[in-house]
């Protein structure tokens, strides 16, 4: 399926759940159920949303797969759902009573995109000159004939190519400018564009603080290999998950991967898989109804 609704508030949880038939020829339907959890979202929205997961889950006959989707780190299933594999983060959440305001020459939005083609992301940032990085893909609108495209000299070409994509879908009258950054984003031949974003912010009183743009975080060659683990969840709401094993190199064909026993499971228990990239939860066919309904929340400690 595809989902028409792909804006989600920073201040709110979801509960998203994809029903499909693994073999179209027959009637019997399987389901994915996903949390999405904001950056802002309280933690009573984050609970209320992993009980009506599994309270769905119930009325879907224990069937379904349960994911728990984080703001900026969403899985590559859940971002298959939405239209152009694309997501939007707006601020506010419903209970802040947040009104959507469209971008005019009064009050600009700055959007950024980020990703790979595996998924991507498009959210509002504060217009500053300080919220843009070398790294990415920026656009402002002003309005439906003010819009501008800003190209960060290390961004990738999925970035580029989704950022012209929805520069001009924003632009209803005229083109899209586009400027690179370092070839013809000047101060003073994309003037238009940097009086959006000036180079210095009040602080206190007379005083300015110069603000730039960042560069890319260049962090990619630092990360460190992470070898997967495997907790046992706790019975009880206030109990705690108990490491049970780490991953050993196992040789499969001409590879080198972490695998566990599958003896580790044992049917009466629940446990969490951390695989440095992915929180999976498998529930034994015998765990008791509180383990279950506690599970997704154990599984943010």
């Amino acid at each position: 399926h595809t989902f028409s609704i792909k804006q989600f508030h920073t201040g709110d949880s979801y509960v998203i759940c994809n029903s499909y038939k693994p073999d179209p020829s027959k009637p019997k339907l399987a389901h994915d159920v996903h949390i999405w959890i904001g950056d802002e979202s309280s933690q009573d929205e984050y609970g209320t949303a992993a009980y009506k997961m599994t309270e769905l889950d119930d009325k879907l006959g224990g069937i379904a797969v349960h994911h728990r989707e984080v703001q900026h780190h969403e899985s590559e299933k859940f971002v298959s759902y939405f239209h152009r594999k694309m997501l939007t983060y707006l601020p506010g959440g419903v209970e802040s009573g947040f009104t959507h305001v469209e971008a005019n020459v009064e009050e600009p939005h700055l959007y950024h995109v980020k990703g790979t083609r595996k998924g991507l992301i498009l959210k509002q940032e504060p217009l500053r000159r300080d919220s843009m990085n070398g790294g990415d893909v920026f656009i402002l609108v002003a309005g439906e004939e003010k819009v501008w495209l800003w190209v960060g000299a290390e961004s990738n070409k999925d970035e580029k190519a989704k950022g012209l994509e929805v520069a001009r879908d924003y632009c209803k009258h005229g083109s899209v400018v586009t400027l690179d950054q370092g070839v013809n984003d000047g101060e003073t031949e994309a003037a238009d564009f940097w009086k959006y974003m000036p180079a210095s912010v009040s602080t206190v009183g007379p005083f300015k603080k110069k603000i730039k743009v960042q560069e890319a975080d260049g962090k990619d060659e630092k990360v460190s290999y992470f070898t997967p683990l495997l907790f046992q969840l706790p019975s009880s709401t206030n109990g705690s998950s108990k490491k049970v094993a780490t991953a050993k190199m196992t040789t499969v064909g001409a590879l080198q991967l972490p695998k566990f026993k599958r003896s580790e499971l044992k049917p009466k228990n629940g446990y969490i898989l951390d695989t440095g990239f992915h929180i999976y939860i498998w529930l034994g066919n015998e765990a008791p109804a509180t383990l279950k309904n506690n599970a997704v929340l154990h599984s943010t400690v």
